[in-house]
């Protein structure tokens, strides 16, 4: 049976991986309520107008990183991934009160990049160091293009914020570029100075925010140094890696020693409450440390948790409902005895004291009424559903934790994560010639003509003869597949995907970002599924291109086999 090609594989994933309290509520950390929250107030829509050289808004908007640049560069791992972000000036007018000179840029790591709704930074004291907007100089928006609800951030912060958990704050956004409507943003609370002041006295620790870091040899470079920068000295990171180390039977005093246990442990649990899939005891990401002066110790504060209440896929790979481990620090805990124990009371703890499902669903109330005057009828249909979903997960957490907590102390047997930088396995060169449009309308093993040399793990491949099909999907979007049969039962094909703009004589850079490559291998004997085998980052070289249907379509791609 011959494998179909279209659908899902053209867009496989490839193209593009506060207490958010009510603000008249006292806060559960015992802060006195000061002017900055009426920055991050619930019940209020902050409008934000900027106005920005056109040109610098194309540049700013259109800045990017990708898989290439980060996960495969040849520094993976060894330094913090290096931002590509500029600042742009311009002036910004917020609730109405105009701040004429600040500067603004983009933020975001690989999921949230988005061009028409880019997250933004904005300094308003740049210029002028005593410009603040009720006390506070810098504003955080994120695009939330990863949540339909457009709610999960002020949800998950409330409920780090409810644990005694130190949290951003949390509020809602109306964005306005140059006059043109960009959306609802979540205003997030940065963590900068102020923060640490609110939350620990004292801003003069060594700050540092984690991004695929761990207290794991190789792991630990990707920490970024927020605050004492010009120091440069990391030993409170490496005395964590060294009480990790320690025996079984002293490792929770060394643990203790270094990182804030106690409250380590409260964090932990509500990463997993929460359902924060990208923070640092699930994919060791999306996080801050903070060694609070008063004696050294580390304290984690949650961070990028847009994909907070995430539903997993239920079977083979699955985790427990009831903990993450592939962090290195909760792995080694959870692997100890009176650890897991700990880390279970905590778990149990919080259910019984903080997790409050009236406080959830009153806070989902009070947000969806301040983002609903913004949102069009097709925006609310979508944002509506989004959290109908919401509320359910939000109502039945408690249950499905404590179902499997009668159960029992769950094993972890899903280890440590593994490296998150990719490697070269390989290269492929391919030539091929076919018309624009053929992607839809032929069989794609019949139709072109292709010629594909692979080389992986050192050894060369038989010069692989085969099809090739080219044309526009949807959404501006083009693809290329070359697939070759080697077998009755087994083939491949060389993918490429690039925004359909690109189909003109000329170099298509695939970086795994706007435009991807990769390699997919079919076996019939495993199910009707393209599996992919590895990624295709190189060039691709259209000799030949024309837009319209039935234009000739030659070229060339070149590239090394990456994967992790």
């Amino acid at each position: 049976m011959r494998p179909h090609l279209f659908g899902t594989l053209a867009l496989s994933g490839l193209v593009s991986c506060s207490s958010g309290r009510v603000v008249q509520d006292t806060p559960s950390t015992g802060m006195e309520l000061d002017d900055s929250d009426r920055v991050y107030d619930t019940s209020h829509l902050m409008q934000v107008e900027i106005v920005i050289d056109p040109d610098d808004w194309d540049r700013l908007r259109n800045e990017t990183r990708t898989l290439a640049d980060t996960l495969a560069a040849e520094t993976c791992g060894e330094e913090p991934f290096e931002s590509p972000f500029e600042w742009y000036a311009a002036s910004v007018t917020v609730d109405g009160e105009l701040f004429d000179r600040v500067e603004v840029r983009k933020k975001g790591f690989l999921g949230s990049m988005n061009e028409d709704k880019p997250s933004l930074k904005i300094d308003l004291g740049e210029f002028d160091d005593t410009a603040t907007l009720h006390g506070v100089r810098r504003l955080t928006l994120n695009n939330a293009v990863s949540d339909p609800s457009l709610l999960r951030q002020c949800l998950a912060y409330a409920a780090f914020a409810d644990a005694g958990v130190p949290a951003s704050r949390c509020s809602m956004a109306s964005v306005r570029v140059n006059g043109e409507d960009k959306g609802v943003f979540v205003n997030i609370e940065p963590i900068k100075e102020p923060f640490l002041l609110r939350h620990f006295g004292d801003d003069s620790g060594n700050l540092y925010e984690g991004t695929l870091s761990d207290f794991r040899d190789g792991w630990t470079g990707t920490f970024e140094e927020k605050t004492n920068e010009d120091v440069a000295d990391s030993s409170d990171i490496d005395a964590v890696v060294q009480a990790l180390a320690a025996d079984d039977e002293d490792l929770l005093d060394a643990v203790d020693a270094v990182v804030d246990l106690d409250a380590f442990l409260t964090f932990w649990a509500m990463e997993v409450l929460t359902l924060h899939v990208d923070g640092y005891a699930w994919n060791t990401n999306n996080f801050y440390l903070y060694a609070d002066p008063a004696d050294g110790r580390f304290h984690f504060i949650p961070w990028g948790v847009d994909a907070a209440f995430y539903v997993s896929e239920p079977g083979q790979g699955a985790p427990p409902e009831t903990v993450y481990a592939f962090g290195g620090l909760a792995h080694r805990l959870y692997a100890h005895p009176e650890g897991r124990q700990r880390y279970l009371e905590r778990l149990d703890a919080l259910l019984a004291g903080s997790w409050d499902e009236q406080a959830h669903a009153a806070r989902i109330d009070q947000l969806r009424e301040t983002i609903q005057p913004a949102l069009d009828a097709s925006e609310a249909e979508v944002v509506d559903d989004a959290i109908g979903v919401l509320e359910v997960l939000l109502a039945e957490r408690r249950g499905v934790v404590m179902r499997e907590r009668e159960g029992g102390a769950q094993d972890w047997e899903l280890g440590e994560k593994q490296t998150f930088c990719m490697q070269s396995y390989g290269a492929l060169s391919a030539s091929f010639e076919t018309t624009w449009g053929s992607v839809n309308e032929q069989d794609a093993f019949s139709y072109g003509e292709s010629s594909i040399d692979v080389v992986y793990d050192e050894q060369a491949w038989p010069t692989l003869e085969g099809a090739a099909v080219a044309g526009p999907i949807d959404d501006g979007l083009a693809v290329l597949y070359l697939p070759v049969w080697t077998s009755d039962t087994e083939a491949w094909l060389a993918y490429a995907a690039f925004p359909e703009e690109q189909a003109v004589p000329g170099e298509i850079e695939l970086d795994l970002g706007t435009a991807t490559g990769a390699l997919y291998y079919y076996n019939a004997e495993l199910g009707d599924e393209w599996q992919l085998a590895t990624y295709l980052m190189g060039t691709l070289t259209l000799d030949e291109a024309g837009p319209d249907h039935g234009d000739v379509l030659v070229g060339t791609v070149e590239g090394e086999l990456m994967s992790w």
